[in-house]
């Protein structure tokens, strides 16, 4: 099937009333990435269940209240609009329904993208990387045309996400361009221990200060770009929590009382240094 032209592009983004599928710096954690000198293209689709038909998310059912789909400027238009009219979401509920409607041509939109960004990135002196899931976690095998899925089609491209799929991690050792980092969601510690003590990668979101370990593993700061593939094996991946449209009532912040957010006063946190009400302890 031959590449899509200019033209058939700007189409068909017309047809399902979208401005883009994917991009590198669409987000601050991209923009991030992307001043780090890696331009990352990145895929935003409904998380979890919020299409109304289809659930990106498998294993969602703890995280998604907290989703950083709706912080950022989607928080913004989320508490003044609504989340139904919010113009992120509805874009977002296109390209879900486009994922799961029309495969080959959100394929064949994505691929014309991909090489777009490709080829700024190599005009730039950029490196390139891809995630697909940014607000989803679905398998990198879904995304398939002529028989082959995307690790295949681009073998020379680094792939890579964060998944609460535990059977997910099992794909890094067939494919050697995909790369992934296991998320705690508050209840699977127990997998996240297992993946640590096999060397993997585990990302932990705590409320305020990152602490130097969590639970024995040492966590490193992995807020200033989102290449997990160039971070260390058998450690945490320590994010920092951002405040949702759902932690806010009646204009108020509501502090999320989630076990997915690790909180600052958790017995398993050890810190640097703690500061008490007399000063540093």
């Amino acid at each position: 099937m031959e590449e899509m032209t200019y033209q058939e592009y700007k189409n068909a983004l017309s047809k399902i009333g979208i401005s883009y599928l994917g991009a590198t710096r669409q987000s601050a954690k991209m923009r991030y990435s992307y001043n780090a000198k890696v331009a990352t293209y990145c895929i935003y689709l409904a998380p979890y269940n919020m299409s109304g038909k289809y659930n990106v998310c498998p294993k969602g059912q703890h995280c998604s209240p907290y989703c950083l789909n709706n912080s950022g400027r989607n928080k913004g238009d989320i508490l003044a609009h609504g989340k139904e009219e919010s113009r992120i979401n509805v874009s977002r509920i296109k390209k879900t329904l486009l994922f799961y409607e029309n495969r080959v041509l959100f394929m064949r939109i994505m691929l014309y993208e991909i090489g777009v960004a490709m080829r700024h990135a190599q005009k730039n002196g950029l490196g390139f990387a891809i995630r697909l899931n940014g607000t989803s976690d679905l398998s990198p095998l879904a995304f398939k045309l002529n028989g082959k899925n995307i690790l295949e089609l681009l073998p020379n491209v680094q792939f890579y996400d964060y998944t609460k799929v535990f059977n997910r991690i099992e794909l890094q050792r067939k494919y050697p361009n995909y790369d992934v980092t296991f998320s705690f969601d508050g209840y699977n510690w127990e997998e996240c221990e297992e993946y640590l003590e096999n060397g993997g990668r585990v990302a932990v979101v705590f409320e305020n200060d990152l602490p130097i370990s969590y639970k024995g593993f040492n966590v490193f700061d992995a807020n200033s770009y989102d290449m997990r593939y160039l971070d260390p094996q058998g450690q945490i991946a320590g994010l920092h929590y951002h405040r949702t449209a759902n932690d806010y009532a009646s204009g108020k912040y509501v502090r999320p009382d989630t076990p997915f957010v690790v909180r600052e006063d958790d017995p398993y946190c050890t810190y640097a240094f703690k500061c008490s009400k007399n000063g540093m302890e």
